[in-house]
């Protein structure tokens, strides 16, 4: 599938166990996703391309701004973590967020906030959002994602935070820069930057 021009989406994380496997490269404002990342959703697990999704689409905190990214033209709120489809499906239904149909392409309504699998780590690492601050292994949380958001328009991350700090980072302390809140912001001002001819994030 092709990305169209009007595809807009937010891909957030949360730091939960993250593993490794394919090319990795460190993933800037500017710069297109990698078309062959796939994330894992439900149980058998079901693969969706990221790629795809971006294509297609037209957690508490993002759920409350639902109506407010729509507006913005945010068509998908991809979160994910490193595990497992089945866990992620458990912990969405958890959260009240919106479950796929068994054939991915439709949503069970007309939520734009979903949650994925990463099992095996590979968009985490293809991103380079690999949790390897010595403080976190230290304490048994090894393999985990960062706390990141990416704004993705048409492919490209327009928009990129990290929640981290040498005293804090996973990001769990400080989480703020990747909140819905602090997303809108940044996506408005955006905006209203490209809509008044101004230069990007």
């Amino acid at each position: 599938m092709k990305i169209t021009s009007s595809s807009s989406f937010l891909v957030a994380t949360a730091a939960l166990l993250c593993c490794v496997a394919t090319t990795t490269f460190a993933i800037e404002v500017g710069d297109n996703i990698p078309n062959d990342l796939t994330l894992h959703h439900g149980f058998p697990p079901a693969k969706i391309s990221l790629d795809e999704r971006f294509a297609n689409k037209k957690v508490p905190g993002y759920l409350a701004k639902e109506q407010e990214l729509k507006l913005l033209g945010v068509d998908d709120v991809i979160i994910y973590c490193v595990n497992d489809g089945a866990v992620m499906g458990a912990w969405a239904e958890n959260q009240g967020v919106s479950q796929l149909s068994s054939e991915l392409e439709s949503d069970l309504d007309d939520s734009i906030i979903h949650l994925f699998g990463d099992p095996y780590g590979e968009v985490t690492e293809s991103l380079d959002m690999e949790l390897t601050a010595v403080g976190p292994k230290m304490v048994g949380l090894v393999q985990r994602c960062k706390r990141f958001a990416l704004y993705v328009v048409n492919g490209k991350v327009e928009i990129k935070r990290i929640a981290e700090a040498d005293n804090d980072p996973a990001g769990d302390d400080y989480p703020d820069v990747t909140l819905a809140e602090s997303m809108i912001m940044a996506i408005t001002e955006f905006n209203n930057k490209n809509d008044g001819g101004g230069e990007e994030l």
